[in-house]
């Protein structure tokens, strides 16, 4: 027994891997046992309140973990894992996930132009600004929401639901073009598009990592690229469409390009699982014992209250920009160039993230967002400081896309990642109440000024971090660990 114990530890030693290598290695049954302990052996130094090895809390978890990690993959004796290609046809996979996300977060991320041609157009008079900003908030609530529950739909196939969610995301877009009242914006572009977005996001994300191992965030840097450049091609398109036809027709042909652009990310995509997989039964990944651990209950607030800073300017800057005397058309540009600067950051911001450590990384970028908008933003008042704001905000707010699920992973541990994604794009949800609040922090603002806007997202942001900062000091002893 003590001689097959010394294999065993001398196996170890010698598969023993740097935190870079672990970085690029996927999980697989062949290799779990061997990782579990070279994870449990380089994460013992984060142990400072037990002062030994012993790894009650804290795991570092593979880099790869994204949100996709909410699907149950295969069984463990499947040859799933055999004959991963790593590529191949998975370039196609993912080209069909920059289509999908440059139709669904650009048609999402612009809703600031649409709110204030709503505004000065149609339902001028009809609809105050909260009410407005409501919209937005109810696509990012049922996009968070109902993502989760699109994951047990998994059964009725890959193409089934994407077709389905493509149908209903574009319906919505098309029909908020024939709206007169804003209660008829909330039931279509509010509602059905959410719901849309919900059903096409988690099943492009579930497919993704079918196809790859060590190329995986190269592929999901691919897919997630469609949202910076989807802002940054719709906006300006919405913009000059409204000037042209009016805003009943740019909804419709936008509407109609994202069905077109939808249906050829349906025909692309396609499913690796072994026959049956998708007929095992259905059940939920939430498990209501992980709200027990209260690291994850702070990381909870941490993230949350970061990302709700987040929507603030990007739904604001149409309206800023029209007080300031800048054109629809600037306006535009600038949110357009936002949300690409938004994709770049996610990718550069990322990859240091793995060496400086993601909860880092999160505060830091949490951090400079915040004070952007509450040192700089107040002070653009011009096309070229605005864009300057832009780039350097767009930058650094969108780093909760790229390092929530990560972080969860390390906070809540290999074996209730799924449960801790689920419950995280639930709460994340909350988030989207942000842009009606700062809509109310205006109304009671001298003049209805920016200032308290202004304030309040770059608060919240800072807010966020800081809560990371106690989250770290409680998991890590120290204020200056990798993390």
């Amino acid at each position: 027994m003590s001689k097959s114990n010394d294999l065993s530890n001398e196996k170890i030693q010698k598969t023993a891997l740097s935190d870079e290598e672990l970085n690029d290695l996927t999980v697989t049954p062949s290799n779990n046992n061997i990782l579990k302990a070279t994870l449990s052996k380089s994460s013992a130094k984060y142990d400072v309140e037990q002062a030994s090895v012993k790894m009650d809390r804290l795991e570092q978890v593979k880099s790869n973990v994204t949100i996709a990690s909410i699907i149950d993959l295969p069984d463990p004796q499947s040859t799933f894992y055999d004959d991963i290609p790593d590529g191949g046809y998975g370039w196609y996979v993912a080209i069909s996930g920059f289509l999908i996300n440059f139709v669904m977060f650009g048609a999402g991320a612009i809703w600031g132009v649409f709110s204030n041609a709503f505004a000065t157009g149609v339902l001028e008079g009809k609809a105050t600004t909260m009410q407005l900003m409501g919209v937005g908030s109810i696509i990012n609530v049922f996009l968070n929401l109902f993502s989760p529950v699109s994951a047990l739909l998994s059964r009725f196939g890959v193409r089934c639901i994407m077709f389905l969610g493509s149908t209903i995301m574009s319906l919505g877009l098309i029909l908020a073009g024939f709206s007169t009242e804003v209660w008829h914006v909330y039931l279509t572009q509010g509602m059905l598009f959410g719901l849309g977005c919900s059903l096409v996001y988690m099943s492009i994300v579930a497919v993704i990592p079918q196809w790859f191992t060590t190329r995986r965030g190269t592929a999901m840097g691919i897919s997630s690229a469609g949202s910076g450049f989807g802002g940054l091609a719709l906006s300006p398109m919405a913009s000059s469409l409204i000037d042209k036809y009016g805003i009943g027709w740019a909804y419709r042909i936008i509407g109609l390009m994202a069905f077109g652009v939808c249906c050829i990310g349906t025909a692309l995509i396609r499913t690796r699982l072994p026959p049956g997989q998708e007929n095992k039964p259905v059940r939920s990944p939430i498990k209501l014992s992980t709200l027990k651990d209260s690291n994850f209950i702070l990381m909870l607030f941490g993230v949350v209250i970061a990302l709700s800073g987040y929507l603030v300017p990007l739904y604001y800057i149409p309206k800023y920009c029209s007080s300031q005397g800048i054109s629809t058309t600037d306006s535009s540009t600038i949110v357009g160039v936002l949300c690409a600067m938004n994709a770049l950051g996610r990718l550069i911001l990322g990859y240091f993230a793995d060496r400086i450590g993601r909860l880092n990384m999160f505060m830091i970028a949490s951090t400079c967002a915040g004070l952007f908008c509450m040192l700089l933003w107040p002070f653009a008042k011009t096309y070229g400081t605005m864009m300057a704001f832009a780039v350097v905000f767009g930058f650094t707010c969108g780093i909760y896309y790229a390092l929530a699920a990560p972080i969860t992973a390390t906070v809540v541990g290999q074996d209730d990642i799924a449960s801790g994604l689920s419950l995280l794009f639930i709460f994340s949800s909350l988030a989207a109440v942000c842009p009606p609040a700062a809509s109310a922090i205006q109304n009671i603002t001298p003049n209805e000024g920016y200032i308290g806007v202004q304030m309040f997202s770059g608060s919240v942001y800072l807010c966020g971090s800081l809560i990371c900062m106690i989250l770290k000091i409680k998991m890590t002893g120290s204020a200056f660990s990798r993390l």
